[in-house]
């Protein structure tokens, strides 16, 4: 074999070469690229998924407030307990959302399923264990707490008083009405 043919033989090997090797870098690339895409959905999946579950309250159970008078309605205490249980009055085609829940110690912790600083974005609260979590801004709140003015002025669940008696807790209606705004 003379050196010509020898050079012809190394381009054609070398061709040959670069030409698998641009085939195996191609498939490499779409492996990638088929891994990335499939990533990408399945962290857009999860998002969604995680997002429509922390941005829907239309799954919970909300109970209508048993009107005890024209100026009170009831909840039975026996009712309550460490999961939280949401609450709607209708003031006029508005439906105004509290929660009541039990603390650590048992005490009753009522408050409006409204933020004092979200409220514009009818998300309200869940629970997470011992804490409520505001579903808009993602603070969150001990339950321990709750049930209490605004003393800093943010994100809070807004306050609603109570009265108690042996059997149930008694909400004035006119609390109610006075916080109709944040449910408008």
């Amino acid at each position: 074999m003379n050196k010509k043919e020898n050079n012809k033989l190394k381009k054609s090997e070398r061709r040959k070469f670069l030409l698998e090797e641009k085939k195996r870098r191609s498939k490499q690339r779409a492996i990638i690229s088929f891994i990335i895409v499939i990533a990408i959905i399945s962290i857009g999946i999860f998002m969604i998924t995680i997002g429509g579950n922390q941005n829907s309250i239309d799954n919970r159970t909300i109970n209508e407030s048993t009107v005890k008078s024209k100026d009170e309605l009831i909840i039975p205490l026996s009712d309550i307990g460490d999961e939280v249980s949401f609450y709607s009055y209708d003031s006029d085609g508005v439906n105004i959302k509290y929660f009541a829940v039990r603390d650590s110690e048992g005490d009753v912790r009522v408050a409006l399923d409204a933020c004092d600083l979200c409220y514009n974005e009818k998300k309200g609260y869940r629970q997470i264990n011992d804490v409520m979590q505001c579903i808009n801004c993602g603070n969150q709140y001990p339950i321990d707490g709750l049930g209490t003015e605004n003393t800093y002025g943010g994100c809070w669940p807004s306050y609603l008083p109570i009265d108690l008696d042996d059997d149930n807790i008694i909400i004035k209606i006119s609390d109610l009405e006075s916080k109709r705004y944040m449910f408008l």
